[in-house]
């Protein structure tokens, strides 16, 4: 009987324990959410869908297809060939290629580092 005493008196701590909803999350984590910009196609691209991701910005390796239903992260910018007098791609990481900055929406790359040299983003 001297074993229930104290399971009863835990009993209401244990009962009035509630877990937080949302936990805290260290430094790290915090700065890797904010990383990347959420991107999609733009009308323009949509005409001649899907649109290439390419090797790197100077290439015209096509490493994927990107439909309008593609949603992707933009890490950061880079000057790459012209295209239609516009240099500026941007590097997907989670598919490790560049698709041209012409083709994603208005907003797109707000806020993101801008390189010369493109291997900076990698």
């Amino acid at each position: 009987m001297k074993f229930q005493n104290p399971l009863l008196l835990a009993l209401p701590v244990l009962i009035g324990a509630v877990p937080l909803t949302t936990p805290n999350l260290d430094p790290t984590t915090k700065t890797l959410l904010g990383r990347d910009n959420n991107c999609y196609l733009n009308s323009d691209a949509l005409i001649n869908d899907p649109q290439g991701c390419d090797s790197t910005p100077f290439s015209v390796s096509r490493l994927k297809d990107v439909t309008g239903a593609s949603r992707f992260g933009v890490r950061c910018t880079a000057r790459g060939r012209s295209f239609r007098g516009y240099t500026k791609w941007d590097y997907v990481p989670g598919w490790n290629c560049w698709i041209w900055a012409g083709w994603t929406q208005e907003g797109c790359e707000s806020g993101l580092p801008y390189y010369d040299d493109y291997r900076r983003c990698l």
